[in-house]
């Protein structure tokens, strides 16, 4: 159930951002033929280009995350005895559901509150530059909610998460 709810979470996500990026590979199009085809680039396709990045960046962490492609370094951890593997994987996510829940989600919410507070704009778009940081703290709570479901999940007899895969891969073959 736990690792169907991820897939599917990760599914939408990934929905969600390629829309975001058939926008911005239209948006980078349209700078670049309105600089070199009509001599002047329309003003606000490079503001956009720098927004939907930001967004498509944090999305795909988080969508990194949930299919655990995420950069970790397991070189250690893969060669432990499959109990002190099981703790190192329960801490790990511990700290991830600690830092995406407090830096990304509350730092973050904060950040978009005092933008929205500030009254300030992005100056060719002309919405307020909260928009733009509100990835931070979206992509944050989902990151700390599945990382605490993963610790969860362990902590109540689940399987290792990153041999769950390969071992239902198996069943199917």
């Amino acid at each position: 159930m736990w690792n169907h709810t991820k897939r599917i979470t990760a599914i939408s996500l990934g929905w969600v951002s390629i829309a975001v990026f058939l926008a911005l590979t239209v948006d980078v199009l349209l700078g670049v033929f309105s600089r070199k085809i009509l001599g002047d680039q329309v003003r606000w396709t490079e503001e956009l280009a720098r927004f939907l990045l930001v967004w498509i960046s944090f999305l795909g962490g988080a969508i990194a995350y949930l299919d655990d492609k995420h950069l970790g370094v397991d070189l250690l951890v893969d060669r432990m005895h499959p109990s002190a593997r099981r703790v190192a994987r329960i801490v790990t996510h511990g700290m991830v559901f600690a830092f995406a829940l407090f830096v990304m989600g509350v730092g973050g919410t904060q950040l978009v509150i005092d933008r929205f507070d500030s009254g300030q704009v992005l100056p060719a778009l002309l919405i307020n530059k909260a928009w733009f940081y509100l990835a931070v703290p979206v992509s944050g709570y989902v990151i700390s909610l599945f990382a605490l479901g993963n610790v969860i999940y362990l902590l109540t007899g689940g399987h290792d998460i990153e041999n769950a895969e390969s071992s239902e891969e198996g069943v199917a073959s």
